[in-house]
């Protein structure tokens, strides 16, 4: 039986933060449990910090070690966060061993004048640095040259690609995070949707494109070396199918990200909702779009 440990962390929300849109671009949220997964750890170990209290090492896993995001699981997207918006991560260790630990981590507003808003809520599995993971487990014994397969098949011709050429600013940390993955996969969505213009146009014709749920699961770190020499830049590559639900209000795009060496070291479904820019009511895809998706529509 795990401890159960919690932890409110705030922060503000910046414009570095926000899409065009003006809200939170969705992967930040991530970039904001992560510290707040981090601050379990600082703040045990007597480090600063305001909010609730509690330890980090929980149940055996040691959130003042170096760690990474393993899987995204549960996730919903209930209201945007604003420029200038105060927030809180509340965070909960419901279950966790040496190897990893499972928050569930939701997103709320923390402004003192008015009654919480839940932003995001989501179930959050950390893992080592360097761990290896596989899709049933926090870690296990993934072999690391090995070629990590998305639980779903792409037939050749049967998926839209975005490469992706890996310099190290494309990097927001030391090495490749989590929040970059779920970077790439928006890039990709891009292209899917047919580019910036489309996406541009989509909106004046007052159509509003959100992120409404996500799942998505990080089984590798950045520990393996590229294929390519060091003068050459790596090359990844976002392969993506898209399933339309709902008669079509709901856009579920399902995506993987492959290293240079064949490994998929991220892969996910991001479930889109199409949107009245006026009511912000759901609506159904427009035809157009439809007609794009239909060389890599998977039903």
């Amino acid at each position: 039986m795990v401890r159960a440990t919690t932890r409110d962390e705030r922060a503000r929300v910046y414009i570095e933060h926000t899409d065009a849109y003006g809200v939170v671009f969705y992967a930040n949220y991530f970039a904001f449990a992560s510290n707040a997964a981090e601050a379990l750890g600082r703040v045990a170990a007597g480090g600063g910090g305001g909010g609730g209290g509690g330890g980090a090492n929980a149940g055996g896993f040691d959130f003042g070690r170096a760690f990474r995001c393993a899987r995204i699981e549960h996730c919903k997207y209930a209201r945007a966060a604003t420029l200038g918006d105060a927030i809180a991560v509340r965070s909960e260790v419901v279950r966790a061993d040496e190897r990893s630990a499972t928050l569930r981590q939701e997103i709320v507003s923390a402004n003192d004048d008015a009654d919480e808003t839940v932003f995001l809520s989501a179930e959050i599995t950390y893992a080592g640095a360097g761990a290896e993971t596989d899709d049933s487990v926090g870690v296990g014994d993934t072999a690391g040259d090995e070629t990590f397969a998305a639980p779903w098949e792409m037939e050749d011709g049967r998926c839209a690609s975005t490469a992706v050429r890996m310099y190290r600013g494309e990097r927001s940390a030391a090495q490749r995070s989590h929040v970059d993955i779920l970077r790439f996969f928006e890039r990709a969505r891009t292209d899917a949707i047919g580019g910036s213009d489309a996406l541009s146009a989509l909106q004046d014709d007052g159509v509003v494109v959100v992120v409404s749920r996500l799942q998505a699961y990080f089984p590798r770190g950045d520990g393996s070396q590229s294929k390519s020499s060091s003068s050459v830049i790596p090359v990844y590559d976002v392969k993506s199918t898209v399933e339309l639900k709902r008669r079509g209000i709901q856009v579920v795009f399902h995506q993987a990200m492959f290293a240079d060496d064949g490994a998929c070291v991220g892969y996910g479904d991001v479930t889109c909702t199409c949107l009245d820019a006026k009511t912000m009511r759901p609506m159904p895809c427009p035809p157009a779009l439809v007609d794009t998706f239909a060389p890599f529509c998977i039903a």
